[in-house]
């Protein structure tokens, strides 16, 4: 299927700011991954997954059978599923994420720090990654290392989030391995994400929300950011800068406008969540090497009706979009997709091309955009 969307790009010109009208040509198709007799693993919408080096497969871990899954992206079929043990030498817990290392390995970030296996489940090496044990800028007591990912280029050099307990303090850290040293930075998103913490305890009822942050390292460094800004970061390893990108929307304000804290009442929680998935949420870019492209998704969800029900209430839907920034990180284009009606779960790039999950009746399946350049 071939779609032609109107994209809009802000050009600016001395004090004034034009906005310019692009014909965008994107084709469509949906593909869908054949299981043989196993069943897939969905139900996370595949959020611990992440692809090999070559790209050619998806690693997805069920995290219920304790097991992980070997997709054939190329020709769309289930390779194989292998168990992990949970204890002993070679046991693997608390997941936070995965990705495909070298030599055809897979690493994994996990709560007791980063470990890498080989395809027969096998502990290759691990990496502790105690804040006690590094000196530099230490973490307190209330704070703690999420998400934390080795430089698979130098394994020298390791970064991740330091948190305290509902995002009282949050900044991104680099973990020099060779000196045992933490450096870390303080960035206005990164600032901000406690105000977006909210949590209930009426005697009947007890809930509790923050929002998401990303980290993930790409070819030019390490991209990061948080759901509720369209500004993202990225950290230059060489010069040991970062660089904030601005990236103001034609669609959607800037920043969500929900703001969090302690409620009394089950209904005031109800409403700040609804609040707050209104509101926008910008997904971090993606970088697609062959057309020389970072791919970016956000999206606003929407109700029928104000009146809702739970401490949670699901939303009829989500307004999709996508913007297009060059490899300096420069708006070229954004667009928004009719034909993305749900929050964009898992999303990566693969032969020029965005691939996004989407559940087909209990089956793995994956919509496709092809940009026509």
């Amino acid at each position: 299927m071939q779609v032609v969307l109107f994209a809009y790009v802000q050009v600016s010109c001395g004090p004034q700011v034009e906005s310019e009208v692009w014909e965008l040509k994107f084709s469509v198709d949906t593909v869908q991954i054949d299981p043989g007799d196993e069943l897939l693993f969905l139900k996370r919408g595949l959020d611990v997954s992440g692809l090999s080096a070559d790209r050619r497969y998806l690693y997805n871990f069920d995290l219920e059978q304790h097991q992980l899954e070997k997709i054939d992206l190329d020709c769309l079929v289930l390779d194989w599923k292998i168990p992990f043990e949970k204890e002993g030498p070679d046991g693997l817990r608390g997941i936070h994420s995965l990705r495909g290392w070298e030599r055809g390995a897979i690493f994994f970030s996990t709560w007791n720090g980063a470990m890498v296996f080989d395809q027969s489940s096998k502990l290759d090496r691990s990496w502790k990654l105690d804040p006690k044990e590094f000196s530099g800028d230490v973490l307190s007591d209330r704070e703690s290392l999420i998400g934390v990912q080795v430089n698979p280029s130098g394994e020298a050099e390791a970064y991740g989030l330091a948190k305290a307990f509902r995002n009282e303090l949050a900044s991104f850290v680099r973990l020099d391995l060779d000196q045992h040293q933490i450096h870390r930075y303080s960035l206005p998103l990164l600032d901000r994400l406690g105000t977006y913490t909210a949590s209930l305890n009426d005697g009947d009822n007890y809930a509790y929300h923050e929002v998401e942050t990303y980290l993930e390292i790409v070819d030019s460094g390490v991209l990061f950011g948080a759901e509720t800004g369209s500004e993202f970061y990225l950290y230059d390893p060489k010069a040991d800068t970062i660089k904030v990108v601005f990236s103001n929307s034609e669609w959607m304000e800037s920043e969500n406008k929900a703001k969090g804290r302690d409620f009394a009442a089950a209904g005031e929680f109800s409403r700040y969540f609804q609040q707050f998935m209104e509101g926008p949420h910008y997904l971090l870019p993606v970088y697609d090497g062959q057309n020389k492209l970072y791919w970016r998704l956000f999206y606003e969800n929407y109700y029928e009706s104000e009146i809702t029900e739970g401490l949670f209430p699901l939303p009829a839907g989500a307004n999709v979009y996508l913007a297009l920034y060059d490899e300096e990180l420069n708006l070229i284009q954004e667009v928004e997709l009719p034909f993305l009606t749900e929050k964009p779960l898992r999303h990566f790039i693969k032969d020029g091309m965005l691939w996004l999950f989407v559940n087909i009746d209990d089956e793995m399946g994956f919509v496709r955009l092809n940009i026509e350049l």
